[in-house]
C-alpha cells in the first residue's frame, strides 16, 4: 500500500519568500548607503546575489520593490508597537510607555533602518503612494495615541490640555529623535534618546511620569 504524498505547497512557496525578503533587504541595504537617486537594480541583485530576472519575477518594476520595502518597514513597526501595547495592561501611563518603547526597540531603531525611513519621508511628497502605505499602518498609532493622552488628561485633571496636541506632541518627539539618531549617531545612544523622551514625557504629564523613574533596562534588553 503506497504512502500518502505530502503536500509540496510549502517547498514550492518557501523560496518566493525568502527571494522576495532578500530583494527587500537588499534595496534597503542600497537606499541606506545610496538614497534612493543612487541606488540601482544592479546594485540590489549584486547585494542580493540574486539575477535580474530574479527581480523582474518577484517585482514588476523597481517602484515596485521600493512599495514591497516600505511595506516591510511599515508591518515590522506595527508588529512591534502592537504586540507591546497590547502587553502593556489597561493603564494608560504603562500604555504610552510601550509605544515609545518600541520605537526605540533595537529592532527597528538601527542606523540603517532609519536611514531608509527617512529615505521613504523625504519621497512622499512626489510619491503619494508611500504616504499611503505609511498611513495604512500608522493611522491606527495615532489614533491610539490620541486615546492613551485622552485617558491621561481624563485621569491626571491635566488643565488646559488637550489629547490631540499632546500625542502630536508625542509623534514629533519621537521623530525629532529618531532623526538626531540618524544624523548625529554619536551624540546620543539610542538607550539614552528614549531616556530624553521620557523626561520630555514626564514634562507633558508629570503626574504620572517621574524622571526617576525612567529606566533604560526595557530598551538595553529588548
Amino acid at each position: 500500500m503506497s504512502q500518502p504524498q505530502k503536500a509540496d505547497h510549502p517547498k514550492r512557496t518557501a523560496p518566493r519568500d525568502v527571494r522576495r525578503k532578500q530583494l527587500i533587504m537588499a534595496a534597503m541595504d542600497s537606499i541606506a548607503k545610496r538614497g534612493f537617486s543612487d541606488t540601482t537594480l544592479r546594485h540590489v541583485t549584486e547585494k542580493a546575489k540574486l539575477s535580474h530576472g530574479v527581480v523582474n519575477y518577484h517585482f514588476k518594476s523597481k517602484e515596485a520593490l521600493y512599495d514591497a520595502t516600505l511595506g516591510y518597514l511599515a508591518q515590522e513597526h506595527y508588529d512591534l508597537w502592537t504586540k507591546t501595547l497590547a502587553e502593556a495592561g489597561d493603564k494608560p501611563a504603562a500604555q504610552l510607555t510601550a509605544i515609545i518603547e518600541a520605537d526605540f526597540d533595537k529592532k527597528v531603531c538601527t542606523q540603517k533602518k532609519l536611514a531608509v525611513w527617512f529615505a521613504f519621508w523625504g519621497q512622499a511628497k512626489y510619491r503619494p503612494n508611500y504616504q499611503k502605505i505609511h498611513n495604512k499602518f500608522d493611522n491606527e498609532r495615532s489614533t491610539e495615541l490620541k486615546r492613551i493622552c485622552a485617558d491621561l488628561i481624563a485621569e491626571g485633571g491635566y488643565r488646559g490640555q488637550k489629547a490631540v496636541e499632546a500625542a502630536h506632541a508625542v509623534e514629533a518627539l519621537l521623530d525629532g529623535l529618531w532623526l538626531s539618531l540618524l544624523l548625529y549617531p554619536s551624540y546620543e545612544t539610542r538607550e539614552e534618546s528614549y531616556a530624553t523622551c521620557m523626561k520630555a514625557i514626564s514634562r507633558l504629564f508629570p503626574d504620572h511620569f517621574e524622571l526617576e523613574d525612567v529606566a533604560l533596562d526595557c530598551v538595553k534588553s529588548s
